[in-house]
Protein backbone atom coordinates (compact mmCIF):
# COMPACT_ATOMS: atom_id res chain seq x y z
CA UNK A 1 0.00 0.00 0.00
CA UNK A 2 1.35 3.41 -0.92
CA UNK A 3 1.66 6.51 1.18
CA UNK A 4 -0.76 9.42 1.19
CA UNK A 5 0.37 13.04 1.06
CA UNK A 6 -1.74 15.54 3.04
CA UNK A 7 -1.41 19.33 3.01
CA UNK A 8 -1.64 19.96 6.77
CA UNK A 9 -2.24 23.70 6.35
CA UNK A 10 -5.08 23.33 3.87
CA UNK A 11 -6.85 20.31 5.41
CA UNK A 12 -9.93 20.84 7.56
CA UNK A 13 -9.26 20.21 11.25
CA UNK A 14 -11.72 18.68 13.73
CA UNK A 15 -11.49 18.03 17.44
CA UNK A 16 -11.66 14.41 18.55
CA UNK A 17 -15.08 14.73 20.22
CA UNK A 18 -16.50 16.53 17.18
CA UNK A 19 -15.06 13.91 14.82
CA UNK A 20 -16.52 11.11 16.94
CA UNK A 21 -19.96 12.72 16.95
CA UNK A 22 -19.96 13.33 13.18
CA UNK A 23 -17.72 10.56 11.82
CA UNK A 24 -20.11 9.42 9.09
CA UNK A 25 -20.48 13.03 7.88
CA UNK A 26 -16.69 13.48 7.86
CA UNK A 27 -16.16 10.31 5.85
CA UNK A 28 -18.86 11.32 3.37
CA UNK A 29 -17.28 14.77 2.96
CA UNK A 30 -13.81 13.31 2.42
CA UNK A 31 -15.20 10.82 -0.09
CA UNK A 32 -17.17 13.52 -1.94
CA UNK A 33 -14.49 16.24 -2.02
CA UNK A 34 -11.38 14.08 -2.23
CA UNK A 35 -9.77 16.27 0.46
CA UNK A 36 -8.33 14.81 3.67
CA UNK A 37 -9.26 16.05 7.13
CA UNK A 38 -7.16 16.07 10.29
CA UNK A 39 -8.44 14.93 13.69
CA UNK A 40 -6.88 16.91 16.54
CA UNK A 41 -6.26 15.58 20.04
CA UNK A 42 -5.23 18.01 22.77
CA UNK A 43 -4.67 20.64 20.08
CA UNK A 44 -2.21 18.51 18.07
CA UNK A 45 -2.78 16.48 14.89
CA UNK A 46 -3.48 12.88 15.90
CA UNK A 47 -5.08 11.21 12.89
CA UNK A 48 -6.08 11.80 9.32
CA UNK A 49 -9.09 10.70 7.28
CA UNK A 50 -7.96 10.56 3.67
CA UNK A 51 -9.80 9.45 0.53
CA UNK A 52 -8.87 6.14 -1.07
CA UNK A 53 -7.20 6.74 -4.45
CA UNK A 54 -9.65 5.93 -7.25
CA UNK A 55 -7.47 3.15 -8.69
CA UNK A 56 -7.69 1.30 -5.34
CA UNK A 57 -11.33 2.04 -4.57
CA UNK A 58 -13.82 -0.80 -4.88
CA UNK A 59 -16.91 0.13 -6.90
CA UNK A 60 -20.06 0.30 -4.78
CA UNK A 61 -22.65 -2.41 -5.27
CA UNK A 62 -26.27 -2.45 -4.27
CA UNK A 63 -25.75 -4.97 -1.46
CA UNK A 64 -22.60 -5.86 0.46
CA UNK A 65 -21.42 -8.53 2.82
CA UNK A 66 -24.02 -11.02 3.98
CA UNK A 67 -26.77 -9.33 1.94
CA UNK A 68 -25.02 -9.78 -1.43
CA UNK A 69 -26.59 -13.23 -2.16
CA UNK A 70 -30.06 -11.63 -1.86
CA UNK A 71 -29.33 -8.77 -4.25
CA UNK A 72 -31.27 -10.07 -7.24
CA UNK A 73 -35.06 -9.81 -7.53
CA UNK A 74 -35.78 -13.55 -7.74
CA UNK A 75 -34.00 -14.26 -4.43
CA UNK A 76 -35.73 -11.33 -2.72
CA UNK A 77 -39.10 -12.64 -3.95
CA UNK A 78 -38.31 -16.09 -2.49
CA UNK A 79 -37.35 -14.48 0.83
CA UNK A 80 -40.54 -12.41 0.91
CA UNK A 81 -42.63 -15.47 0.14
CA UNK A 82 -40.95 -17.49 2.91
CA UNK A 83 -41.49 -14.62 5.36
CA UNK A 84 -45.17 -14.35 4.46
CA UNK A 85 -45.64 -18.11 4.89
CA UNK A 86 -44.08 -18.00 8.36
CA UNK A 87 -46.31 -15.06 9.35
CA UNK A 88 -49.41 -16.97 8.25
CA UNK A 89 -48.30 -20.04 10.22
CA UNK A 90 -47.54 -17.98 13.32
CA UNK A 91 -50.33 -15.38 13.27
CA UNK A 92 -52.84 -16.65 10.77
CA UNK A 93 -52.42 -13.62 8.49
CA UNK A 94 -49.87 -11.87 6.29
CA UNK A 95 -48.09 -8.86 7.79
Amino acid sequence: MGSVSVDMHRAEKYGLADAKAHLSDLVATVERTGEACIIMRYGRPAACIAPVPEERAVPAKRAKGLLAPYADDSKRALEKSAFEQMMVEKHGEVA
